[in-house]
């Protein structure tokens, strides 16, 4: 619900919204779409782990674009289309080389968490050196860095564990793992919500 509420209001006040929260509000509607191609493969009983690889290749590009308005650093501007390009190319061929459609393949979730953690650290380490917030709940990018800072951890350790507690434990734990990361996932849209709804501070 968070995140339909979220590109609701990515649509109206795009024009509003500064070039990285259009970028935001763009991702949020990449989300919606791939979600909802879940949705309706789940219901026809056909696998959607091919989405995975899609899913995460859109998310970093569109992330790093974000953040790239956000941080304005001539060293991160010129890095991004390369560590993000060659992740989106690692995305493709992990997608075009998976075997098993219906089997989870926790590698490229990894990757994906530990490039995307990155991002809300930077971020953290130029507010504490360089930004002036006057009220950090105002700041748009702070719910972003959060939101992600909190997602990307926790689907970093269900990435890194998940096949494990499968193989070793019981079906029912696992699915209170995936329940966790719904959790997080409500978290993080909820997040995109508030900063896509804030005005923009200078």
């Amino acid at each position: 619900m968070p995140l339909l509420v979220a590109g609701i209001t990515g649509v109206v006040l795009f024009r509003q919204l500064p070039v990285g929260l259009r970028y935001l509000a763009v991702l949020v509607w990449f989300s919606l779409v791939v979600e909802g191609v879940a949705f309706l493969l789940h219901l026809k009983h056909l696998p959607n782990l091919f989405l995975i690889p899609i899913d995460a290749a859109g998310e970093l590009w569109l992330l790093s674009l974000v953040y790239e308005r956000a941080l304005q650093w001539p060293g991160y501007s010129r890095w991004r289309p390369w560590v993000a390009g060659a992740f989106v190319l690692g995305a493709a061929l992990s997608g075009w080389l998976m075997t098993d459609s219906a089997h989870f393949q926790p590698t490229l979730m990894v990757g994906e968490s530990l490039l995307l953690l990155l991002l809300p650290g930077l971020y953290f380490r130029k507010l504490l050196n360089e930004l002036h917030v006057r009220n950090l709940v105002r700041d748009a990018m702070f719910w972003v860095s959060t939101g992600l800072l909190l997602y990307f951890l926790g689907k970093l350790l269900i990435g890194l564990f998940s096949n494990y507690l499968l193989a070793h434990y019981s079906k029912e734990l696992n699915l209170w793992v995936w329940f966790v990361h719904a959790v997080l996932l409500f978290v993080l849209h909820s997040c995109y919500l508030r900063a896509l709804w804030l005005r923009p501070q200078k």
